[in-house]
């Protein structure tokens, strides 16, 4: 009986362990093409992995192609952060990462990102970076560091 009863206690506290991981889908933005947006979304997805508390959102691509679909994104080219709040929820994410890129004239690529949990539509956390860019592994670098600092809770 004992043993019957520890065991439904651990199985109790696994599933509130699991529950309290929060499902993130992560939207690039910029004036970047496809090809960049895909390399960052899978540099933030990647840099999520093991993450305790956040776990990626397995179908990203249904996330985006969600918002492709919606008319103001055809309309405008952005993404109004309303449309991004109702796809998520829509989909079942808790939190979205939206990315924006920027690669200005002088080479420098200025990357945002910001943390909004979409039952609030609270914005968590927001982190900015820059480099210079001189090719796709630039990007890689810089969304594996934003993520980081956008999911740990120690830092800036």
């Amino acid at each position: 009986m004992k043993k019957l009863l520890l065991l439904c206690i651990v199985m109790l506290f696994s599933g509130l362990a699991f529950a309290q991981t929060k499902k993130v889908a992560v939207y690039v933005e910029g004036e970047i093409g496809n090809d960049d947006k895909s390399i960052i979304s899978s540099a933030t997805l990647a840099r999520m992995s093991g993450n305790k508390e956040y776990a990626p959102f397995e179908r990203n691509e249904a996330f985006v192609d969600a918002l492709t679909a919606e008319q103001d994104y055809q309309l405008s080219g952005e993404v109004p952060e309303k449309e991004i709040r109702k796809v998520g929820e829509r989909l079942g994410v808790d939190y979205v990462i939206v990315v924006n890129v920027v690669i200005k004239r002088d080479e420098t690529c200025f990357m945002s990102a910001r943390l909004i949990n979409l039952e609030t539509g609270a914005i968590v956390k927001t982190v900015n970076q820059n480099r210079k860019y001189t090719d796709s592994s630039v990007l890689t670098a810089l969304a594996n560091n934003v993520a980081y600092r956008l999911l740990n809770k120690r830092s800036k």
